[in-house]
């Protein structure tokens, strides 16, 4: 908490400092009056900026290492945090020594540059903050600077109105009334920047919407714009008032109530901006905290019974957001009719409404499913071939006596049960969230059956589970389009791993993207197998990767040939069981030994297409040529790890 009062008690001196000298201007009146307070801001500002270094120092720094002039002077030169902060308080002190020489030099070329200076310091406040960080865009890092500069010039100005307003009463009602019509295009100007700014800000920090109400960050924000709110109703107040008020009178007295009730709200919204500056931002948060026992989806609702009416031959004509929606297009069917209807217009304020909300309300009701603590929980675990084999051993060790070898919910207790396991193959994860699977899995299943993991597996080994699970749902739906013609649809992401690279550059097979990757499998020497074949076919592969400028990695056991080898992983017996998942065929059974089979990743990281061997006489390398070919010119899609 320290660094959130120090970056408050920072922002706010700095804040009134620029809005005491932007006011005046916009009426050429003199500020000679506020030009102490100004001073006394500004170097309040340039102070406190000392203490703000050795807190963000200490905050970062481990608690053994005690702090000296000379490893905050190390800290300060070395780090970007440090460098950003150095320049910010340059900027600061520049300010404070304008001020301090306005009280003896009057001139209009220092006041304007210690105006704009006053700029820069509110402009680079969120410096030290999250907008340094390089994993950000340029444009999004300069919308800190656009919100902070906006924000605070609207908070500064706001105040330096109110004090104007308190301090001059004895103006004449016109001069109140011109300061508070031009200072209002400032604030709508400030406002608009703020918002736009913020809507940048929020998708880079926030994520999703799910993340307002399952994060701290989130759940802080979510403050942040209900006092936002409040202070735009009070700025609404105030715009209305100078629209309406009487000729030749103005009252500074209400206005400035008004006023501060509005900067009453803005205060709180600094206070929890220099909080959440210093916070964990919710897209990077993977503990999720969801607090209601419900929550909005398409997929889970209408995706899953799809448009069709309830009385129309469907399977799922019993389920709720069917019903829901017909309820609400009756009641919207009523509320249009109360209001339209000669015989209720008497009812029509009142009933109408009624029917629209309860609308409304069965709208809503008809996205509702079942949600838990962690339904929007992120994996603790990489989606990795290492964690999937991983997941494959306790998923055999624990649940294929009920679902089965291949998950289809046909284990050997599965018929004595009295509710039968679900389908794992099935496509779940656009019915539910990975986090509704993990809580399942830790607490046991909705219907009473499938037992709680909590205290057999812990949290990461439930996490692989659900990596294979994941994995093994997705090949299953993409079984049928693993072929070398393209496929419609791209939804199985290779499991990353990673690579032994002779030069150092590439880590995992994730780095690879960008460009189509084969990743070929292969057993040489094997038992029963045709050596000579097997070679020729490896070797067909290799040259058709390297002629197409693909990458190729290869897993390959035994004695392969030397020459057709690429990037190997570092774990190939993990890389192989995991991907002999993908590789299962109908109506063979399943092995973790993959005696040939060549995969091709295309360039955003998703496996297209599935080759079993290459022959000189077939049309099987020539299909290769034709998809690498075509993905190397197919649009990259940025996908994440975690999103399965």
């Amino acid at each position: 908490m320290q660094l959130v009062f120090l970056r408050f008690f920072e922002s706010l001196p700095a804040a009134l400092a620029v809005g005491l000298l932007l006011l005046p201007r916009l009426i050429e009146e003199d500020d000679g009056r506020y030009k102490k307070l100004i001073a006394l801001c500004a170097s309040i500002r340039a102070i406190l900026g000392f203490f703000l270094i050795a807190a963000i120092a200490r905050a970062i720094i481990p608690a053994e290492r005690p702090i000296d002039y000379q490893s905050l002077a190390t800290f300060c030169w070395s780090t970007v945090v440090g460098r950003a902060w150095i320049a910010t308080q340059i900027i600061a002190l520049a300010f404070a020594a304008l001020t301090i020489i306005r009280l003896a030099v009057a001139s209009r070329l220092l006041d304007n540059a210690a105006l704009v200076v006053g700029g820069l310091v509110l402009a680079v406040t969120s410096v030290t903050g999250h907008a340094i960080d390089d994993s950000f865009t340029f444009f999004t890092q300069a919308s800190f600077v656009i919100h902070t500069l906006a924000g605070l010039t609207w908070f500064g100005g706001l105040l330096g109105l109110v004090w104007w307003m308190l301090t001059g009463r004895g103006k004449p009602p016109e001069v109140a009334a011109k300061l508070a019509e031009r200072w209002s295009l400032i604030a709508k100007v400030a406002i608009g920047l703020v918002v736009a700014s913020g809507l940048v800000m929020a998708w880079e920090n926030v994520g999703s919407f799910a993340n307002l109400l399952a994060t701290p960050y989130g759940r802080w924000l979510v403050v942040k714009l209900a006092l936002f709110c409040a202070a735009m109703l009070a700025a609404l107040a105030l715009a209305l008032y100078i629209n309406r008020r009487p000729p030749g009178e103005f009252d500074c007295e209400w206005y400035s109530r008004v006023g501060a009730a509005e900067a009453a709200a803005a205060v709180g919204l600094l206070f929890i901006a220099g909080y959440i500056s210093v916070s964990t931002p919710a897209s990077h948060e993977t503990d999720l905290y969801w607090p209601l026992p419900f929550r909005l989806s398409w997929s889970a609702t209408w995706g899953y019974v799809g448009l069709r009416l309830p009385w129309i031959d469907t399977p799922n004509w019993y389920l709720a957001p069917a019903w829901s929606g017909v309820v609400a297009l009756v009641f919207a069917a009523l509320g249009a009719a109360i209001w339209f209807a000669p015989q209720t217009r008497g009812w029509r304020h009142i009933g109408a409404p009624l029917a629209t909300g309860l609308a409304v309300l069965g709208v809503a009701s008809s996205f509702t499913t079942l949600a838990y603590t962690e339904t929007y929980n992120d994996p603790t675990v990489d989606y990795t071939a290492e964690s999937v084999t991983r997941g494959q051993k306790d998923f055999e060790e624990h649940c294929v006596a009920c679902h089965g070898v291949s998950g289809k919910g046909d284990g050997e207790m599965a018929k004595s049960l009295k509710v039968q396991p679900a389908d794992l193959t099935a496509p779940h994860v656009g019915n539910h969230t990975i986090g509704d699977i993990f809580h399942w899995l830790s607490y046991g299943g909705t219907s009473g059956v499938m037992p709680g993991f909590k205290d057999v597996l812990d949290v990461d080994e439930r996490w692989d589970v659900i990596n294979y699970l994941l994995m093994l749902s997705y090949t299953m739906r993409a079984r049928d389009t693993l072929r070398p013609e393209p496929p419609i649809l791209q939804w199985l992401v290779a499991p990353d791993f990673q690579l032994l690279d002779p030069e150092d550059k590439v880590a995992s097979l994730i780095n690879l993207r960008g460009v189509p990757t084969l990743l070929s499998f292969a057993r040489c020497n094997a038992a029963g197998g045709d050596e000579k074949e097997l070679e020729k076919s490896l070797e067909l592969a290799h040259e058709t990767a390297t002629a197409a400028d693909a990458n190729q990695v290869t897993v390959y056991q035994g004695g392969c040939p030397a020459g057709v080898s690429a990037r190997t992983p570092v774990h190939p017996a993990a890389v192989e069981s995991a991907y002999s998942v993908i590789n299962r065929y109908p109506n063979e059974p399943p092995s973790k030994e993959i005696s040939e089979v060549h995969f091709l990743i295309d360039r955003s990281g998703y496996v297209r297409s599935r080759f079993r061997h290459f022959s000189a006489g077939d049309q099987s390398v020539a299909e290769l040529k034709a998809q690498i070919s075509l993905m190397a010119s197919e649009p990259f899609v940025a996908i994440s790890l975690h999103s399965h």
